[in-house]
């Protein structure tokens, strides 16, 4: 249990009489000096360092690591519920302190009103000012903080959406995770990703990757959803056909080098257009698979 404790090395019992003596001390010196408040302030807010409280956390202290691993779709899934478990838990746990605050601060603050109404100071300034003091500080210790990838769950529903949507025969999808370690050497998840695939593809085509950043809106963070053809070089049929893709609804932009051939597709970003909503994911799934069954050889045109 002193563990639990920010300051001394003092067993429960010990720190509750500590700081009961100070809380009673201070707001006698109160009450005998009458007129100034100052010194017995300090003692009634001194009470409060022998309970305070650690601020308790479950964030991996992670390693700085970045390795991309393919992961069954049901390790998605499990990542989205362990999401939102942390999202409940959050609301659960506001504070371990707003207990302590109660528990010791209002009879406390009881005890400090019988006393002062027995010495006949009732003004406003003095009352107001002990019973801050008597609850307020507990409130600012103590915190649970659930940690939670913020990335990862704002761009869940981008990934949540693709996943929803059924596949033609001859297209697979494969997930990606991208995990950090922390000191104990246990996964953490950081970022995902989705690769899909043409079961029998051309032998210079990868797949097209599908991705998320996070664009910051005019109301805070947003998913950003876009797709990148991956070729190998950009000399064969697959880098050819994708780059004349064309699409009212996207920017199609052709890159990479000698060794992998890109072709990007993104949604343009003016009028809104930097943040990608579960509809629009599922439209650029649509074209991808389109893309697909035409280096598959079994769509016509793009």
């Amino acid at each position: 249990m002193p563990d639990e404790f920010r300051f001394f090395k003092l067993g429960l019992a010990s720190r509750l009489l500590l700081a009961s003596g100070l809380f009673a001390a201070g707001i006698a010196l109160e009450l005998i000096l009458g007129g100034s408040l100052f010194p017995g302030l300090i003692l009634v807010l001194a009470g409060w360092f022998p309970l305070m409280l650690k601020r308790a956390t479950n964030k991996p202290e992670d390693q700085g690591l970045e390795e991309w691993r393919p992961v069954p779709v049901s390790e998605i899934d499990r990542l989205d519920d362990s999401l939102r478990e942390s999202k409940k838990l959050r609301k659960k746990t506001r504070s371990v302190s707003s207990g302590l605050a109660l528990g010791l601060g209002l009879p406390a603050l009881g005890l400090f009103l019988l006393a002062s109404a027995a010495m006949g100071r009732t003004d406003a300034v003095f009352v107001g000012t002990n019973a801050a003091l008597l609850l307020v500080p507990a409130l600012f210790f103590g915190r649970i903080g659930i940690f939670t990838p913020a990335d990862i769950a704002l761009k869940m529903p981008c990934f949540r959406a693709l996943l929803s949507e059924a596949l033609p025969d001859g297209i697979a999808v494969a997930p990606y995770i991208r995990f950090d370690k922390d000191r104990s050497g246990a996964d953490v998840p950081e970022d995902l990703r989705l690769l899909y695939e043409l079961k029998r593809p051309p032998a210079d085509l990868v797949g097209i990757q599908i991705q998320a950043a996070v664009n910051n809106g005019p109301n805070g963070a947003v998913p950003y959803m876009y797709a990148v053809v991956l070729a190998k070089g950009k000399d064969g049929p697959s880098y050819a056909i994708a780059k004349r893709l064309r699409s009212s609804a996207y920017e199609i932009e052709a890159g990479g080098d000698a060794d992998y051939g890109t072709v990007v597709i993104r949604q343009e970003t003016g009028n809104g257009g930097y943040e990608t909503k579960a509809a629009d994911c599922k439209r650029l799934l649509q074209l991808c698979v389109k893309l697909l069954g035409a280096l598959a050889g079994k769509a016509e045109g793009l």
